[in-house]
């Protein structure tokens, strides 16, 4: 008889405990449901390496207070980003860590600080899935409109809206100074050129065409409606007290429906359980995991806690099969929400009792990303190779007609053309402010700023510095549905340059009416960061104005934010 030498004896004892410790501590971090699972059955969501994830995560959480990261792989970025061709737009920033998210904010604001601009809507949300095709056709009867437009319109931006679909008003920024320019007619209250001096003699002298134009996937510029391709594909947005706008998302197998704000200010994935027992949890819409033959949930307890200005919630973290449109999303890493708590400053209201979205799927960049290997939307591209990787919203001032569009974009949302900004830096969706007016009175940029476009937020913002000199140019009155229109021709037009390329916010379009109140729709936020100078552009007094695309980056090229005028779907 063959005998096994103590070097064999001790190989196979070793591959022995390797493996039982393997399989152990996969049972340990992953659970379906409530029953276990060993490391041969987790080979779906890591390779068995994958069972030690969570011991090497254990110190994230899903913070919307971002904590700053490691130089990574801009250096390629940068140096393609320098030899672009876009006019004036060729600037690199280097910048730390970034605003903390959707709703909640390191610097102290509460969720009061986005002032509501009407009355709540209390009509419940319809558990009927929105047909694509009906959603749409955009000449159906009013019958099958969800609500009436006065529930979801500041009162200055709804006549003005109504005012400007009967005249068929059009109104792009350089298209107006190019045509102005010509004729001499510009209004001199209003004017400047981009060296900083007014000019008397009534010119502009910015000329776009050395602006790109070009969108980046050219087979899809001229889509429309009805050429949208296979994998091209529309999420109709429901809104939410007119301030925050909701899509349909399946999560789980079999799928539950829950409708989360898609957020371009933020990476990370979560969704309210029915595991939160508080009543303003149970307002809302909640995912239960038990009920998933797809989830695993990770044993390491209450590292998801999120804080918002008006209180907190918390949870754990899992994997799950997610479906938005037609497309899976396998395996993507999210927190779920199991308890809220609030802070006694909304005279007791929890988050929930506020605004009744249901979670946040987070479209920034991976560099945010803080729980999980993969953000959302690098998992659907990823796992749907036939999506381009870019996606646009269109706010509309109309409940049932906002959309965000996966893939590419329509033609039955903008005007002319899509022009197209290079981002400094892949976290968040940031492009290089050179110049920011308020009328005649230039008030940045001395040190270098930028803008950040985030649909999770709802008004534009100003950093600390500049509000106070913000207020004093723009500032609130008494004013009724009767007088704004004369109130509003003495507030000036707000304008920010990106290299050749001016944005004009019109007072109409910058300004809302609550409660006999004239104000502005921006709001103070200071974005932690080494430069302190970021200016957001949110999805209610910005992107209702104005189309926005999201392209995302290549080794060739950097990654762009698109803007055109939006299109009246009246």
């Amino acid at each position: 008889m063959k005998r096994i030498s103590p070097l064999n004896t001790l190989f196979y004892l070793s591959l022995f405990f390797s493996y039982t410790f393997k399989g152990l501590k996969c049972t340990r971090v992953y659970k379906i449901g409530t029953k276990a699972l060993p490391c041969s059955e987790c080979h779906d969501i890591f390779d068995c390496t994958g069972c030690l994830f969570e011991e090497k995560e254990s110190s994230h959480v899903i913070p919307l207070k971002l904590n700053k990261t490691k130089p990574n792989d801009h250096k390629k970025l940068q140096k393609h980003h320098e030899s672009l061709k876009l006019g004036d737009v060729k600037y690199y920033v280097k910048r730390g860590e970034g605003i903390s998210g959707s709703l909640g904010t390191s610097s102290g604001n509460t969720l009061d600080d986005m002032d509501l601009i009407n009355e709540e809507i209390n009509k419940k949300r319809t558990n009927a899935q929105l047909d694509v095709k009906n959603f749409l056709d955009f000449t159906t009867s009013n019958k099958n409109k969800a609500q009436d437009i006065s529930d979801h319109l500041s009162d200055i931006q709804k006549h003005v809206y109504e005012q400007d679909v009967q005249k068929g008003n059009k109104n792009f920024t350089n298209n107006e100074y190019n045509q102005k320019k010509k004729k001499n007619e510009y209004n001199s209250d209003n004017q400047f050129n981009p060296n900083n001096e007014y000019n008397p003699n009534n010119e502009y002298n910015s000329d776009n065409s050395s602006i790109e134009k070009n969108f980046i996937a050219l087979e899809n510029k001229n889509a429309t409606v009805e050429q949208t391709k296979e994998n091209i594909f529309l999420v109709p947005l429901k809104h939410l007290r007119d301030s925050q706008f909701v899509g349909e998302l399946l999560v789980g197998t079999p799928p539950q429906t829950i409708y989360p704000i898609f957020d371009t200010g933020s990476t990370n994935v979560w969704v309210v359980t029915t595991a939160c027992e508080e009543e303003s949890c149970k307002k809302v819409r909640r995912y239960d995991p038990n009920k998933s033959k797809t989830f695993r949930r990770s044993f390491i307890e209450k590292n998801l806690h999120i804080v918002f200005g008006s209180g907190s919630i918390s949870g754990s973290v899992g994997t799950d099969t997610f479906m938005l449109g037609k497309h899976i999303v396998r395996n993507q890493t999210f927190g779920l929400v199991e308890s809220e708590s609030n802070d006694n400053k909304n005279n007791g209201d929890n988050i929930f009792d506020y605004i009744s979205f249901e979670g946040i799927v987070g479209l920034g960049f991976p560099g945010m990303l803080s729980a999980g290997n993969i953000p959302f939307f690098d998992n659907l591209l990823k796992q749907n190779p036939n999506v381009d990787p870019q996606f646009s919203f269109y706010i509309s001032p109309y409940d049932g007609k906002s959309t965000l569009i996966i893939g590419g974009i329509s033609k039955s949302f903008y005007e002319g053309d899509i022009y197209m900004l290079p981002v400094l830096k892949e976290s968040y969706w940031e492009v290089k402010l050179d110049e920011l007016y308020i009328g005649k009175e230039r008030i940045c940029c001395d040190e270098e700023s930028y803008v950040i476009f985030d649909t999770g937020t709802s008004y534009n913002t100003m950093p600390s510095s500049q509000m106070k000199t913000f207020l004093n140019l723009i500032h609130s009155t008494a004013c009724t549905e009767q007088n704004y229109k004369d109130i509003l021709k003495s507030y000036p037009i707000i304008k920010y340059v990106f290299g050749e390329l001016i944005i004009e916010l019109h007072p109409q379009e910058y300004m809302i009416l609550n409660d006999d109140v004239c104000m502005p729709a921006y709001m103070q936020i200071d974005v932690p960061s080494e430069r302190n100078h970021a200016y957001l552009l949110g999805s209610l007094s910005f992107m209702r104005n104005f189309f926005t695309v999201f392209v995302r980056g290549t080794e060739s090229r950097p990654s762009m934010v698109g803007i055109a005028r939006a299109k009246s779907t009246n």
